[in-house]
């Protein structure tokens, strides 16, 4: 059967084949019965194959009686029976199959082999090794039923990549979509039916398979679990310690700044303590000035009044800012500190303190404490109005 496959290039089963003569019609590939039966129609109506022998067309029915309750007379079975080898069928299989429909005809025969194709090859009964042989034709053709290995009928499909064997084509199309192996063979050894304690067994094996595979699904489960929960503790831990570390830094920029300010604080008063004490001794010294030229005396060469070492620091020149410290006065009470840059325009200020307040520019004025002026050229920066490095200014 395999040398015949492989003649005929057969690469899938079923596969049927139609013939005329020893001359290959036409094909089908699969199980297509529409298609299968359109062909049959077709070439059953075409004219008789075997006109000189009286045999029957394909689909036609039995001929006339013949002794030992086998219809159709013996030329037609052995026309049958030789056209049926030669559609590849194996002779044990043909004579079972004519054996048992009762020699009814050709379709008959077909009808038979393609349902029991699977099953093994029954006994054909007495004298079955003689069917669709006539009395006249010699002994030699009529024990000419010897299985070559040609025609050795095929029991079961093997995978020619793993090498194993499958029941039948759909148990070979399972494997091939599982496995993604492609190629198949016909095989004359036939595998055992199991039993129903090996069919037990087997379901019992298939149970402890599943119950197995769930087990491992459960406990990989369980296992991603706990990967998946250790990321989320060390993740939120490692954002935990950022924030801390932010928050830290923050604590000690404002810790710093308010140092700075401070000091800056301690610097300006003192600056004006010591102006304020210049000041005093210039209307002293004028003073007495004043008074010796009423009594007329001379008034001696005053010695300039040096100043204050924070005056005179500050009078070598302004020091640069980078920063300004803006405390802003509410006249509803509280106040609003912010830190802005020295060169920002006095504009920044007044938009911080409408954006805090919700009133619009223009409704407010920004008024300086000390001394007191009111600062409304929003155009200057805090350095030119002298607000660095730090200021209280009143919202009015």
């Amino acid at each position: 059967m395999s040398s015949i496959s492989q003649t005929y290039g057969v690469r899938a089963m079923p596969t049927f084949f139609f013939f005329r003569n020893g001359e290959k019609l036409d094909e089908v590939v699969g199980a297509d019965i529409a298609k299968v039966e359109q062909l049959v129609n077709k070439y059953a109506a075409l004219s008789d194959p075997f006109p000189s022998t009286g045999g029957n067309t394909l689909g036609s029915g039995s001929g006339s009686a013949v002794p030992g309750g086998l219809g159709g007379s013996p030329f037609t079975v052995a026309t049958d029976r030789v056209a049926l080898i030669d559609m590849g069928f194996a002779s044990d299989r043909v004579d079972a199959a004519l054996y048992a429909t009762k020699n009814s005809g050709l379709q008959s025969a077909m009808d038979w082999l393609f349902s029991h194709a699977d099953e093994s090859v029954p006994a054909a009964g007495p004298g079955s090794t003689n069917l669709g042989v006539t009395e006249n034709e010699p002994a030699s053709e009529a024990n000419d039923d010897a299985i070559t290995e040609e025609e050795m009928t095929a029991q079961s499909l093997k995978c020619d990549d793993c090498g194993r064997l499958l029941r039948n084509a759909a148990a070979a199309e399972f494997h091939a979509v599982k496995s993604g192996h492609q190629n198949f063979s016909e095989s004359t050894q036939a595998i055992k039916p199991l039993t129903e304690d090996e069919k037990k067994a087997k379901l019992e094996e298939l149970r402890q398979k599943l119950a197995l595979k769930r087990e491992e699904k459960r406990l990989q489960e369980i296992d991603e679990s706990k990967v998946n929960e250790k990321v989320r503790r060390t993740t939120g831990k490692e954002m935990t310690d950022i924030k801390e570390k932010m928050a830290e830094l923050e604590m000690k920029k404002l810790a710093e700044a308010k140092k700075r300010e401070k000091e800056q604080d301690r610097i300006a008063k003192q600056r004006i303590k010591d102006q304020i004490e210049l000041d005093k001794r210039d209307r002293a010294a004028r003073a007495e000035k004043e008074k010796l030229e009423r009594q007329g005396i001379q008034a001696p060469v005053a010695t300039p009044v040096q100043a204050p070492v924070a005056v005179a620091a500050s009078a070598a020149g302004p020091r640069e800012y980078s920063e300004a410290r803006i405390q802003l006065r509410l006249t509803a009470g509280g106040a609003i500190t912010q830190v802005f840059k020295s060169s920002d325009p006095l504009s920044v200020v007044y938009e911080h303190v409408a954006s805090q307040t919700g009133n619009a520019i223009g409704s407010f004025k920004l008024v300086q404490t000390f001394p007191r002026k009111v600062l409304d050229d929003q155009s200057k920066t805090l350095q030119e109005l002298g607000l660095v490095p730090s200021a209280a200014l009143i919202v009015q």
